[in-house]
């Protein structure tokens, strides 16, 4: 029985990880033709400009998946597909976690893509960097945590994205609006518990945090990250599930 639900899930993770490949394409070209021209343009101590189309880069690998996560479950109503999924043995949270790992995917490929990227070409420009990053563990344990928190950030709008979707769907009549709302209601809302929840949270704070590598605190907003999305993913589970009929 378990065998047939990994087999399940390894189906619509497939199936939908094909949705995904123009995507990361699009990153992986990105990267290279800009940080390429960077590299190749400059020389020297002018070569630093190479943060810039690698910061450019590194926002659209994290804003591409958040389309994606609209347009995968957007597509299985606009292609009618979602009746023939929901007439399957198929449980919300296998349908909804399969997009999820499949968003992950995206998120991770892109984003180290760019960072391998950037990273190799920083690394020859300036040889005495990697030295001077891995002589001291605090400057690796910094940056393993943010992007750590960056992921789980990530999670937070995918699962915001599922449950405002499926919210949506509930209305026959502006669904589209009503999903909008939803999710700018939720980021919202979210954004002002968090702060009664830890000192740590807002963004400036954020900052403040990594400019002083507490490396404590950039984790403990991970995983308040992490207990939000949990709420949010059960909540769209559960409205898929229980609410939105054939």
């Amino acid at each position: 029985m378990e065998t047939g639900k990994f087999r399940m899930f390894k189906s619509l993770y497939l199936k939908d990880l094909r949705e995904v490949r123009t995507e990361i394409l699009v990153v992986a070209a990105v990267t290279i033709i800009l940080i390429g021209w960077a590299y190749l343009k400059t020389e020297g101590a002018a070569r630093g400009i190479i943060v810039a189309p690698m910061s450019f880069a590194l926002g659209l690998a994290g804003f591409l998946p958040i389309i994606t996560s609209f347009r995968l479950l957007g597509r299985e109503w606009s292609n009618s597909t979602i009746y023939m999924m929901m007439s399957l043995p198929v449980s919300g949270s296998m349908m909804l976690g399969s997009k999820l790992a499949v968003l992950l995917t995206e998120y991770l490929a892109c984003t180290l893509i760019v960072l391998l990227s950037g990273g190799i070409a920083l690394l020859t420009s300036f040889p005495d960097l990697w030295q001077q990053f891995v002589s001291n563990s605090s400057y690796i344990q910094l940056a393993v945590a943010t992007y750590i928190v960056s992921i789980t950030s990530i999670f937070l709008i995918f699962c915001n994205s599922f449950v405002s979707q499926v919210t949506g769907r509930l209305f026959k009549k502006g669904s589209g609006l009503i999903t909008a709302l939803v999710f700018l209601g939720v980021f919202i809302t979210v954004g002002k518990l968090m702060p009664d929840t830890t000192t740590l949270l807002t963004r400036s704070q954020l900052l403040e945090s990594i400019f002083m590598q507490d490396i404590i605190a950039i984790l403990t907003k991970g995983a308040i990250d992490l207990v939000f999305a949990a709420l949010l993913f059960i909540a769209a589970v559960i409205i898929w599930e229980r609410r939105i009929e054939l």
